[in-house]
């Protein structure tokens, strides 16, 4: 295995490590909420919903700030959040530079107990699960993985999820891990565990 795709993988599971010894500290959150009424399975699409905005933005200020005048477009719903990908297209956007995205949709939480997720960006990101902010860094930056992120879950099912990212230049990253109640590991979200429904963002 290449020590790109090496690292690419032991990171998280370096990050859990950590967490586990006390060597870094975890950002607790609660208070959650599921969505109500939950999304029918009829209704639901695989993936989450993204729009996207165009331009050179050095924060997610500048593109909640272009977004008052400039109205995004529709994009090519995203099957899970597993996109590190150099200098190549960003997301689903067809462009490979200055690329703002607002993502929306569900995230199926199947157990009630505490999830820990972490988020590997570049360049900012805002990530909120069930209306609640777990994570915001907002600037241009390398490759990066936030810190610990642990959710306590009361109900099992399917919460709002939404993320307002951006790249400007170069590399592009955005990457979602957890790892659910009962686990050992810190795997990528699957698939499996995101939806949307068309037409309608969190």
């Amino acid at each position: 295995m290449k020590f790109a795709r090496l690292v690419r993988f032991a990171a998280p599971l370096l990050a859990a490590s950590l967490l586990a010894t006390g060597t870094v500290a975890a950002k607790e959150f609660t208070n959650l909420k599921i969505a109500e009424p939950q999304p029918a399975a009829a209704d639901l699409q695989p993936g989450l919903a993204v729009r996207y905005v165009f331009e050179k933005f050095d924060s997610l200020t500048d593109v909640e700030n272009w977004t008052r005048g400039v109205k995004p477009v529709d994009g090519k719903p995203l099957p899970q959040l597993n996109y590190k990908v150099g200098d190549g297209e960003v997301l689903t956007s067809g462009k490979e530079d200055l690329v703002g995205a607002y993502i929306d949709g569900f995230i199926h939480l199947e157990k009630t107990g505490v999830y820990t997720f972490t988020a590997e960006q570049n360049d900012g990101l805002r990530l909120s699960i069930g209306g609640v902010k777990i994570h915001e860094d907002g600037n241009v930056l390398a490759d990066r993985f936030s810190p610990a992120l642990e959710v306590k879950i009361e109900k099992a099912g399917w919460y709002p999820i939404s993320l307002l990212y951006f790249e400007k230049r170069n590399t592009a990253t955005l990457q979602l891990f957890w790892q659910p109640p009962g686990t050992e590991d810190m795997v990528l979200v699957p698939a499996a565990a995101f939806g949307h429904v068309k037409g309608k963002t969190s």
